[in-house]
């Protein structure tokens, strides 16, 4: 008795085990990215992509090329889901988007020592006249 549950145990382990896998092909088969076009090649029926990641959450692709019909420029933000060698989702978020991006302020800093300081003298006489 202990054995037959033993041997469905690990029955069921087994096929548990099988599903995941499957799973996890599907996933790979699809993937995302949001990134920065990097660079454009022209083909007769649309664009050649290279993409590279600026958001890697949630198991998003690091860089990416592919080919897509849609087009856009060097520099823009995009999401799209690579299939193979085709991108099936191809959306562009925002165009310029490394012109578009503001520099760091930058901070004047002033560097003050005791020989900078100015030395007010106390005046001795005063006089006011009416």
């Amino acid at each position: 008795m202990l054995l037959r549950s033993l041997s469905l145990f690990i029955l069921l382990f087994l096929v548990a085990g099988c599903t995941a896998a499957k799973n996890h092909t599907e996933i790979a088969k699809n993937s995302y990215i949001k990134g920065i076009v990097t660079s454009i090649s022209k083909v007769n029926s649309g664009y050649v992509y290279t993409i590279e990641s600026t958001d890697t959450s949630n198991g998003k692709l690091t860089s990416a090329q592919g080919f897509s019909s849609k087009p856009c420029n060097v520099g823009d933000l995009v999401y799209a889901r690579l299939n193979g060698a085709k991108f099936d989702y191809f959306a562009v978020l925002v165009t310029g988007f490394e012109r578009v991006q503001e520099e760091p302020a930058i901070i004047k800093k002033h560097h003050r020592t005791k020989q900078n300081l100015t030395v007010d003298s106390v005046p001795v006489v005063e006089s006011i006249e009416f």
